[in-house]
């Protein structure tokens, strides 16, 4: 026997005991375990017993299963210790001995111990270089002040606001990566959210001299995203591309269109930088991984990826030759989730915006 203890989402603290004897499902449906997550389906995924183990199949949810951090593509077993994820909820998977207590999942966990201290020590140090560059800005800045020197105090500034930016997206990448909210699905301007993106970049983009282009296609149809989680996912992308480009000759461009034969929103953000490493690649999503040395943290792909699959969607990589960097977000027009309750309206159409179109100076 075995008991899913819900570990993270809106019905954190819950626990499902299940029978050796019959199969049960995860969704919203009056038939299901019950979830109170909007995110996940209602008939999102099926545990089957089978001679004394259990096994989990999706049953083609809008988001995914995913066991212990990978998404299944078929029918796997589960063992004690199993992580399940469901659209914002996760369960631990414990044995039950006939008879015994159910024990909360404890916190105490060794491994879980040095990783949150790891965790710690990585964005200690992080804070501690910006706070750095924000100290050596200011002291430009107050030197020029007292002389009166306009352009030393110019020169100055720059620097404080560069470490003003960094912190804004260190404090919002955190709280991305330690709790999950709920995904907040509507139908919206997809396009609308990239030029507002773009436009919160523009100014980190000038500091540095760097082109930001960008293209929406006038005729993209409504979107069914978590506008908020989007909006970041971009300024994630948009951040690293800037990093990225070498100043003064740097380019980034921005292209958002709607991929009809696929039923997909795609979004590409390339940069003319020098590119990843071959060697740094394959870590290239995982959390505090950084390619940045001293000026990254490793979250930002991390967090960017992680609300793009909540999304349903993928986020992946390109080199670009002879040399660049292209990311490409892309989210499904049609979410699955074919029993859901839900149903939206279209938004009205929007009109070309033909001062964002061309580009960004």
């Amino acid at each position: 026997m075995i008991v899913l203890h819900v570990i993270s989402g809106p019905d954190s603290g819950k626990q499902h005991v299940l029978p050796d004897t019959e199969p049960q499902l995860i969704g919203r449906s009056t038939e299901a375990l019950g979830s109170s997550d909007s995110s996940v389906s209602r008939r999102h995924a099926e545990l089957t017993p089978s001679t004394g183990d259990w096994y989990l199949r999706d049953l083609r949810s809008t988001h995914g299963t995913w066991v212990n951090g990978q998404r299944i593509e078929s029918r796997v077993q589960l063992r004690a210790g199993d992580v399940i994820r469901c659209g914002d909820t996760q369960m631990h998977v414990q044995a039950l001995n006939p008879g015994a207590a159910v024990l909360p999942v404890t916190e105490s966990d060794p491994a879980r111990l040095q990783a949150i201290g790891e965790t710690v020590a990585t964005i200690s140090h992080s804070v501690k270089n910006i706070l750095q560059g924000l100290r050596g800005g200011a002291d430009a800045v107050e030197l020029a002040l007292r002389r009166g020197d306009l352009e030393m105090a110019r020169e100055g500034w720059p620097i404080v606001a560069r470490n003003l930016d960094r912190i804004s997206w260190l404090v919002m990448n955190m709280l991305a990566y330690a709790k999950d909210r709920p995904l907040e699905i509507e139908e919206s301007d997809i396009g609308a959210v990239v030029l507002e993106a773009c436009e919160l970049m523009k100014s980190t983009a000038d500091r540095r001299s760097i082109q930001l282009l960008t293209h929406v296609d006038p005729s993209l149809p409504p979107a069914p995203i978590d506008a908020n989680a989007v909006h970041q996912v971009l300024l994630n992308l948009l951040a690293n591309a800037v990093e990225a480009a070498p100043e003064r000759s740097g380019r980034v461009t921005v292209h958002c269109a709607f991929d009809a034969p696929r039923s997909v929103f795609r979004i590409d953000v390339s940069d003319n930088g020098a590119g990843v490493p071959i060697e740094h690649q394959s870590r290239l999503f995982e959390a505090f991984a950084s390619t940045k040395g001293q000026r990254g943290t490793g979250l930002g792909l991390a967090v960017a990826r992680a609300l793009v699959e909540r999304h349903g969607g993928t986020l992946t990589f390109a080199a670009l030759a002879p040399h660049g960097t292209q990311m490409r977000a892309e989210f499904p027009a049609d979410r699955g989730d074919p029993d859901s309750d839900r149903t939206r309206g279209p938004l009205p159409s929007r009109e070309p915006n033909t001062a964002w179109d061309s580009a960004i100076q």
